[in-house]
This record gives C-alpha cells, structure tokens and sequence, in this order.
C-alpha cells in the first residue's frame, strides 16, 4: 500500500504512475500518520515543502524503513529545510509521471518482493505447515528477524524448535541452516534501506545490527563486500535468494 498526500491533480498524476499498485489518499496529515502503520511507501505533495516538514521528520523517526517521496516545486526556497530528513527522492510535478514507477520499484520493490514470497511460501500446501509458518513470518515481518532467537520470539517458540522445522522441511540442496535465511533477510532489507546520504553505519543502526555485521554477511553470502553492494542491483540479489528459498522447499518432505 502507498500512502499519498496531495491536491487532487497530483493525486491524479500519481494514481496513473503507480500503475496496479493499491494507493490510498491522506485526508491530512494526521491520517497520513495512521495510515503509514501498513504503508509500503509514503507520497508528500506540496508546492511548498514546509508544511510537510514535520510529518516528514514524524514518519522517518517512527518509521526509519519506511520509503518517503517527497513531490514540490523545483524552485522552492524552503527546500533546505529537508537536509536533515532522509528522503528518497525528491521530485517536481512534471516528474511524476516519467520518474515515480521507476523510484517506487527501487525504493519498495525488495520488501515487496520478500513479502509476495513469503505470500508464496504460505499459499504453498506441498510445504509442511510448520516450514510455511517460519517462511511466511521470516520474509514478512517489518523490521525484519535479526536472529533466530528473534524469528523464533515472533513465531511464539524457541529456537530449538525452529531449527529443527528447517532441518525435517528443506532438501539437502538448499539453504541448510535457519540462521542463514535470516541472514540473507537482513542483508536485503538493508540493501532497501540504503539510501543517498545514509551510511551503512547508519543503515545498520536502523534494523538493529551492526556495521561489521552487513560487512561479514554481504562478502559471505554474496561474495561482494558491503562498500560494493551499492552498485549491485537489488532485484538481482532478490532473485538469487528466492531461487534459494524456492530450491529449499521443492518437493517439501
């Protein structure tokens, strides 16, 4: 879902961007808040960005994973206010048409893509019941697991136990350890986080793990280290994980 404020025929603009993706407009800013619980992204139209300033600021530090668009006139004088909001992108309204499918994707399409395959996974019946369940919490959840003893507390179990799914669901030429499904998770939400201006320091500090940890996750699970995943296409990595995932469960025992 993509939360919108915005006139009318910007409302307009954006709708026929966003193509077949489900698009909701805020009645002010307060329902814009509310709404952005559920969002995928968030659209901020205004000629003047100043009156959206604050909702920004509020969105970021209740939602740092949360994509913010902001759409205002090019030569807005109050432009700079926004220096200390990390937004995705800035836009001006003849852009929106040309410009908005391609930031969407980049901005949401890996938590998109992990959530329809943990949609996937669940809709699966060849999967034991306990395997989807994990599968379906693991990629789903936002902020994601960062642990297995994470995973294991959204799923109301322990980790012994989760393990032990993993081990009697997947084929011997899958992912073989838990512990690495949650790691590729990690790595590709932060991937979706990162963002011009933000570090990984920083990108890291938002999902709840370190620096050094994205370090070690990107060189062992992707043979590139971590300064280099930025000019690594996020949807190429995606792919490859859920080849893996999908690799794991075929034929479900």
């Amino acid at each position: 879902m993509i939360v919108v404020l915005a006139s009318l025929s910007a409302w307009a603009d954006v709708r026929a961007a966003v193509g077949g993706r489900r698009c909701i407009l805020a009645g002010d800013q307060e329902e814009l808040l509310q709404l952005a619980d559920g969002a995928h992204a968030v659209i901020l139209e205004a000629p003047d960005p100043l009156p959206v300033l604050e909702v920004s600021q509020e969105i970021r530090r209740q939602h740092p994973f949360l994509p913010v668009i902001l759409a205002t006139e090019q030569h807005s004088a109050n432009l700079h206010h926004f220096a200390s909001v990390p937004l995705d992108v800035v836009l001006f309204p003849h852009q929106i048409t040309a410009r908005l499918p391609a930031v969407l994707e980049r901005s949401i399409g890996t938590v998109h893509g992990l959530q329809a395959l943990g949609e996937e996974c669940l809709r699966n019946e060849v999967i034991p019941a306990p395997l989807r369940h994990l599968l379906a919490c693991a990629l789903t959840a936002v902020p994601p697991p960062r642990t297995v003893q994470h995973l294991a507390g959204l799923l109301n179990s322990d980790p012994s136990t989760i393990r032990r799914h993993w081990r009697r669901g997947v084929n011997p030429h899958g992912i073989q350890r838990v512990k690495d499904l949650v790691d590729w998770i990690v790595l590709l939400h932060a991937l979706s986080a990162k963002r011009p201006g933000l570090t990984w320091r920083l990108v890291a500090r938002q999902i709840g793990t370190h620096q050094r940890t994205l370090r070690r996750l990107a060189v062992r699970l992707t043979d590139y280290t971590l300064g280099s995943m930025g000019s690594v296409e996020a949807e190429q990595l995606l792919e490859r994980f859920a080849e893996s995932v999908r690799k794991s469960v075929v034929n479900g025992h």
